[in-house]
């Protein structure tokens, strides 16, 4: 994931341990292994009482962790519309817990933040787009090393994206017009922020990842509160990165993608292969898988509360109590969960590109092709701001107020 929304992310009523021979406890109940005790622990980063810490990310290239905290503002005059918020991004090296550096997003005489998002390069180039109180946007790129590498201007309520290369790829939508048709001015850009490709596109844009764009070109539908919302059962134009056209489909009345379930509605893989899920008539639901160039290769039925998560070069999916992997080709392997309902868990990949299963009491790691778990750690001590990102054998969390790292071999 190199976004801070957690795509795959959900919440289940069911518990569920994973069944792990050598986690078992001398009564047989599956659990995690107790943190270790912490290599370090940084200098405080925020204060709790009235800021958290959204999201930790590891970048292995420049041995940093980056903690995004945010700390929230209420309204306290009549010349200030929302409660807003204090956005900051703090770096720190991942071996001894030192901050490097911290950048607040908001200047005293300027705007306040209502909204953000992040993305995170691998060369450790941090992309903050802020949505302020004025209705702008901007992005802000900032190095490993703390400085502004460029900002840009954007229109209000733009949506930006990183692509397979790390460029980027800016939407944003204009309209609907009457009779419900959006126009959406697209922009390619590259990590120096030069616009490489730019175009007007017909529809909305549902997703843009690896080396593929994908814009719902239907006109929307008139709600009967009169605002304006997808049509279930679109047209779809896929694009690359070039903004050149590669394909279009419209998928039958019959096929719903708004759908059921949770995690990716629209699956991106290396390849350029694109896999959509939808529910049909109401009854079940299917994956359609689409090749590079367009070909439809294959519809799968799944449970409708189906979860589904990309790996890259396949999926994941979680339903009754049950994890499978899959490639293209076919399923690859399943594991079976077990124990009592009533817990929360969350499924998502690591920074390392593991899979996690995070759940009530036990955070697990698995390899997401053949679902061996590798790790199993309690993760109750990590409630507190429940931040934290995992990476070859080590977790850095957000507690307290502080950013902690623990080395679990």
């Amino acid at each position: 994931m190199k976004s801070t929304e957690k795509w795959g992310a959900f919440v289940l009523s069911a518990a569920v341990l994973l069944s792990a021979p050598g986690y078992a406890d001398a009564a047989g109940t599956l659990t995690g292994s107790e943190l270790p005790q912490p290599s370090w622990t940084s200098a405080a980063v925020y204060d709790t009482s009235s800021a958290s810490a959204h999201d930790i990310r590891f970048i292995k290239s420049r041995s940093l962790v980056y903690a995004h905290t945010v700390q929230s503002i209420k309204k306290n005059s009549s010349k200030t519309s929302y409660d807003w918020y204090l956005e900051s991004v703090t770096a720190f090296d991942a071996a001894t817990g030192v901050k490097k550096w911290s950048r607040t997003f908001h200047e005293k005489s300027g705007p306040y933040t209502i909204a953000s998002s992040l993305l995170y390069a691998e060369n450790g180039t941090v992309y903050f787009t802020g949505t302020f109180s004025d209705k702008t946007q901007k992005i802000y790129a900032i190095r490993a090393d703390g400085k502004e590498a460029w900002n840009r201007s954007i229109p209000f309520g733009s949506q930006v994206y990183m692509l397979g290369d790390e460029s980027l790829f800016i939407a944003s939508p204009q309209g609907p017009d009457k009779r419900g048709i959006v126009k959406t001015t697209a922009v390619h850009c590259d990590a120096t922020g030069k616009t490489l490709a730019s175009k007007t596109l017909t529809g909305s844009v549902l997703t843009a990842e690896g080396e593929r764009i994908v814009v719902d070109t239907s006109r929307l539908v008139k709600m009967s509160n009169k605002d304006w919302d997808r049509s279930p059962s679109p047209s779809v134009e896929v694009y690359a990165p070039d903004l050149k056209r590669i394909y279009t489909y419209k998928f039958p009345a019959s096929v719903n993608l708004l759908g059921d379930g949770g995690g990716q509605p629209i699956l991106v893989q290396d390849d350029g292969t694109v896999i959509f899920r939808g529910s049909i008539t109401g009854t079940v639901n299917k994956l359609f898988a689409f090749s590079p160039e367009g070909r439809l290769l294959w519809g799968r039925v799944i449970p409708a509360d189906s979860v589904i998560l990309s790996t890259g070069n396949g999926y994941v999916t979680y339903s009754n109590r049950k994890l499978a992997s899959f490639e293209l080709d076919g399923k690859k392997a399943e594991r079976t969960l077990t124990d009592e309902p009533g817990q929360i868990v969350v499924l998502e990949r690591s920074d390392d590109g593991e899979l996690q299963v995070d759940m009530a009491e036990t955070l697990y790691i698995l390899d997401p092709d053949t679902l061996d778990i590798t790790r199993a750690v309690s993760n109750l001590p990590l409630r507190s701001d429940y931040a934290f990102a995992y990476a070859g054998n080590v977790l850095y969390a957000a507690e307290s107020g502080s950013l902690v790292k623990y080395a679990l071999d």
